[in-house]
């Protein structure tokens, strides 16, 4: 046993069956260079086409836009970074097995670290089958990709009205007041209007699945009628 395979398998959330594939997965190729055996470089070829496909799968099912739009994400997803974040945040840098001298360079080498992701979905996938290996990508992936879209979201409704907010203040406008307009649709997929007036003339109307999200449509609209009236 070269490294603790049930403290590893915990720590992955997935029992692999075959165990010396396992190993296969944390086998870099510098290792084997020096000790002989398989290492996973054909495994980390494998498992790139996996996790494309699997991304490209939820980005077409989750994200909105264009071709575009969803290849950039796709790209930020699925790069060397993010990948090795996930390595990291799983506690699994320990168990990569490398040969003396690349061993001197891991810590700055994030390709080492997301290849060793790579090799591990097509590991789980050879294992357990796509089942596993969405589930395995969903939990130490996409599951953080969707957080920090919604950090992205919620600073962005902030900064639409805080910029208004700090906007009007700068240029000594008046004060600001939110009125929802009115609320529309079935409980559980509901459209609220909402008004954002200055000194009691309305600025700006905004529409959105929540007050929030309406307030912040009917602020960034207030500040470009604001900014064409020539108020600045």
């Amino acid at each position: 046993m070269i490294f603790d395979l049930s403290d590893c398998q915990e720590k992955l959330g997935y029992k692999f069956k075959d165990q010396a594939l396992l190993r296969k997965c944390f086998t870099h190729s510098s290792y084997s260079y020096e000790h002989g055996g398989d290492n996973n470089e054909l495994l980390e070829f494998f498992g790139d086409s996996v996790i494309q496909f699997v991304v490209t799968e939820f980005l077409f099912k989750n994200c909105k836009g264009d071709e575009g739009d969803l290849t950039e994400k796709r790209k930020n997803l699925v790069s060397r970074k993010p990948l090795q974040k996930a390595i990291e945040r799983l506690g699994l840098t320990e168990y990569v097995l490398l040969g003396k001298g690349q061993s001197k360079f891991a810590s700055q080498d994030e390709k080492l670290y997301s290849s060793v992701y790579e090799a591990i979905v097509a590991g789980i996938y050879l294992d357990g089958g796509m089942k596993s290996a969405k589930d395995f990508l969903n939990r130490t992936l996409i599951a953080y990709f969707r957080t920090e879209q919604k950090a992205v979201k919620k600073e962005k409704l902030k900064d639409d009205k805080s910029n208004l907010q700090e906007y009007v203040q700068k240029k000594k406008l008046g004060s600001l007041r939110y009125e929802t307009l009115s609320k529309t649709g079935p409980d559980h997929d509901p459209s609220f209007k909402v008004s954002v007036s200055l000194n009691g003339t309305v600025i700006g109307v905004g529409v959105g699945k929540s007050k929030k999200v309406a307030e912040t449509q009917s602020a960034k609209f207030a500040l470009e009628k604001l900014l064409e009236d020539g108020k600045v």
